[in-house]
């Protein structure tokens, strides 16, 4: 019989001091008391479900936890800077019926914004050109000689710009002396007080936004849906749709590609990001895009996606067209009408997802060499000659993962360094990088306080070095790896039950800032160990107290750690383990698998 859980699933309150094999304390979380009270009677949940909630939010973020409607949360458009102006824009360019393209970043991101674009403008009769421009050849942002190929080439006067463009302002520039009328519609830092000139710039980022700073947490995707809604409600109060004889664009239909721009940029998933997922989740399992839908068939998810799935099947591969291969392939997947062409594009951008992954594990192995001399520094700053640009970015994750500490991972390309970071919680490392910009210890740069990418030579690699000392030397704590945060102590027979699932669903999807929860079960015995897939294992476990009870526990990315040979010889004495719970649902059921996230010998 399963132990109640209102009982056996309280946080222990003490620390484990002791290190783990990832070499990090465990620290259980500890919630008010009051607060668990509180969001237990508020919203009617089990005390297990509040004191989750409690230990990653505040009380003013439950309603979003555990009523995610769109209808509440959403934001007013009308707080998006110079909005009417975007609107007055597209407005003229629809009403005229003048070419329009939309330029966007080559990530999913900037897929997605884009996608956004051509499928709004697509249901009211007028075409949109995608323009996603070469990672390599053209690099980040606008570039004039691609505006002056859509302007020569396709009579092309009316672009939006998505995902990018912040600081993009001599091609601005450049572009007005063509009389080409720009929108640009970014989340990207923006430099100082000023701002590309352009017929409209929305970034919330701009020097003098002055509304919600909810709106500095979303991506481009989620911009670009805010947009279009305060676009739907002009059009319909100035009779564009009556003007067009068309009906009014069904919004909701398209949170399938928000939600995935959020997770895939690593949006904060809290405020109305959390309600993006959320109800995105729901539009993708309806399979509607059929760009999508094939991309999951391809990817073997044939249950209800979740946020996983976003993040590390559906993400990956729509950015491999970027990394190594066509870079408007994603966009032209998720916008696509011909289930011929879907299929095909998915199919493609599957083959390029397993070549970019041989180029990334060679590059890595590379990378943590490299990193390992480091590990006594606050950053880890890695380069090589010959590492393939598109897979840099995914590298600085993984390592910033591994080691804990903000990631700069660059190539070698015509005499200069270019690569991509990845930064931990607390350090803003696109603001770092504008700086580091600024005070001319880099050519150039930009991203987010999670990301960013930049450029410099190499008589700036010891300038530059020395920014980064000075500056985490002062904002970053002495204990490079941060505790792990343990919600509370379990047995595998409760994280298994049915109530407990239902649990993680309500107060799910989990991601960044708002992570899955962390359970400690004890005195665990493993009885067998499987591998499959790249440097992933699976253990067949059981509690000291029920032998005769397997459980499947997944580790990935282990093998080549020093823990993977431990697991693998099979420990004699039981261990603590640390666990997240990723849920699946298949043929109306649902199933547990959990992930092992550290361990200790007892």
């Amino acid at each position: 019989m399963t132990p109640p859980l209102s009982v056996h699933a309280l946080p222990s309150r003490k620390n484990i001091a002791s290190f783990s094999h990832t070499g990090r304390e465990w620290n259980f979380l500890s919630a008010c008391e009051r607060h668990v009270a509180y969001l237990r009677e508020q919203y009617k949940v089990s005390d297990l479900a509040a004191r989750l909630v409690a230990n990653r939010s505040t009380i003013e973020e439950a309603e979003e936890i555990f009523s995610p409607l769109l209808r509440t949360h959403l934001p007013d458009p009308s707080y998006l800077p110079d909005l009417l102006n975007a609107i007055d824009h597209l407005e003229d360019v629809i009403r005229n019926k003048r070419p329009l393209a939309v330029w966007g970043d080559y990530d999913v991101d900037g897929a997605c914004a884009s996608a956004l674009i051509v499928k709004y403008c697509d249901a009211l009769g007028h075409p949109v050109i995608p323009y996603i421009p070469n990672r390599f050849q053209e690099g980040y942002g606008p570039n004039i000689q691609g505006f002056q190929m859509l302007q020569d080439t396709h009579n092309v006067c009316d672009l939006i710009v998505v995902d990018c463009g912040s600081t993009s302002f001599e091609v601005m520039s450049m572009a007005r002396e063509r009389k080409m009328r720009v929108t640009i519609i970014d989340h990207h830092q923006v430099p100082g007080t000023h701002h590309p000139e352009c017929t409209s710039f929305i970034n919330p980022k701009r020097f003098d936004y002055t509304g919600p700073e909810s709106l500095k947490t979303l991506c481009a995707g989620g911009l670009v849906f805010l947009y279009l809604v305060g676009v739907n409600r002009y059009f319909r109060k100035s009779g564009v749709f009556s003007f067009l004889g068309c009906g009014e664009p069904d919004l909701f239909s398209l949170l399938d590609l928000v939600a995935l721009s959020t997770v895939c940029d690593m949006m904060p998933l809290r405020g109305i990001n959390r309600v993006f997922v959320k109800q995105g989740l729901k539009v993708l399992g309806q399979r509607k895009n059929i760009g999508l839908m094939h991309l999951l068939d391809v990817s073997g998810i044939r249950e209800e996606p979740n946020a996983i799935h976003l993040g590390y099947a559906l993400g990956p591969r729509i950015n491999a067209g970027g990394r190594v291969g066509n870079s408007t392939l994603g966009v032209q997947l998720i916008s696509t009408k011909s289930t011929t062409k879907a299929l095909e594009i998915a199919q493609e951008l599957n083959v390029l997802n397993q070549e970019r992954q041989h180029i990334e594990r060679a590059t890595e192995q590379l990378a943590l060499m490299q990193a390992l001399k480091q590990q006594q520094q606050h950053y880890l700053f890695l380069w090589g000659s010959t590492w393939h640009e598109g897979v840099l970015g995914i590298i600085a994750g993984h390592l910033k993962e591994i080691f804990g500490k903000p990631t700069f991972v660059l190539s070698e390309k015509n005499g200069t360094l270019k690569g991509s970071s990845r930064s931990v919680s607390g350090i803003d490392i696109g603001k770092l990088i504008h700086q580091a910009c600024e005070e001319g210890v880099l050519m150039t740069g930009g991203g987010h306080p999670m990301a960013g990418g930049l450029t410099l030579r190499f008589d700036q690699i010891g300038p530059f070095c020395k920014f980064l000392d000075q500056n985490f030397k002062n904002c970053y704590p002495e204990k490079t790896l941060a505790p792990m945060k343990v919600d509370m102590s379990v047995t595998l027979a409760q994280i298994n039950h049915p109530d407990f699932l239902d649990v993680l669903e309500r107060i799910g999807p989990f991601g960044a800032d708002y992570p899955s929860p962390i359970f400690m079960i004890k005195r665990v015995r493993v009885q067998h160990v499987t591998a499959f897939g790249h440097n992933h294992l699976r253990l067949k476990v059981y509690a000291e107290e029920h032998p005769s009870v397997l459980y499947s526990v997944m580790c990935f990315r282990i093998t080549d750690k020093p823990a993977g040979p431990l697991l693998s010889a099979l420990p004699k004495d039981p261990i603590d383990m640390l666990l997240t719970v990723q849920i699946s649902r298949k043929w109306g059921r649902r199933y547990p698998n959990l992930v092992l996230e550290d361990f200790r010998c007892l």
